[in-house]
């Protein structure tokens, strides 16, 4: 009896250690701070795509120091570029794992809400529109996202006037959570506990 209730203790331990342990934070995006494009300082230009990224209609503005700094890095991006355009990121995803989007942006100065704004989608699914929402300086934004067990789509859209004087983005991160070593690490203990205090119990 004493054997069985230490068995069930180690079992009972061991889950609640691979339940609890930390999980790591791995990142899906590529080239989420737009680092991985040269750009000389005080200078901008407009491109097709860029590393990472798919552009739309318009093109993806790049900037250095133009409009505003960068709130990660030296780059920062504009969808309204000549005209309202959009960016695209495709990832893998598994089914009904949760996900983690944030990412910075800000609105021109001197230029009225109405030309400014981004929307963001998922999938063809519209998450969010954000819209000088707290006024100032680079705001940073946290939504979940779910996954499908396919491939799906992350889209910015710049919205509002189309004018070329639009927000600017930066530091775009979507990651996922996994267990980090130490978890399965633990698990392994626990497991090899139990085995080993089942073997006790044959002899």
């Amino acid at each position: 009896m004493k054997t069985t209730k230490l068995l069930q203790a180690v079992a009972v331990a061991a889950l609640l250690a691979s339940g609890s342990a930390a999980h790591a934070a791995t990142e899906l995006l590529t080239n989420g701070s737009f680092e991985l494009n040269a750009q000389p300082n005080n200078s901008w230009n407009i491109y097709s795509n860029l590393t990472g990224w798919t552009g739309g209609a318009y093109g993806i503005e790049l900037r250095n120091n133009v409009e505003g700094v960068a709130s990660n890095g030296f780059n920062f991006v504009e969808l309204d570029t000549s005209a309202n355009s959009s960016m695209s990121q495709t990832v893998n995803t598994v089914l009904n794992q949760h996900y983690t989007l944030t990412f910075d942006f800000q609105d021109r100065v001197n230029v009225p809400t109405s030309s400014q704004g981004l929307q963001v989608s998922w999938g063809g699914n519209t998450v969010a529109t954000v819209n000088n929402s707290l006024g100032g300086g680079w705001q940073t934004v946290t939504y979940t996202l779910i996954g499908t067990g396919h491939a799906e789509t992350l889209n910015f859209q710049a919205v509002g006037a189309s004018d070329g004087l639009g927000t600017s983005l930066d530091h775009i991160s979507l990651t996922s959570a996994v267990p980090e070593p130490e978890t399965y690490a633990m698990m392994l203990l626990g497991l090899g506990m139990v085995g080993a205090v089942a073997r006790r119990r044959k002899q």
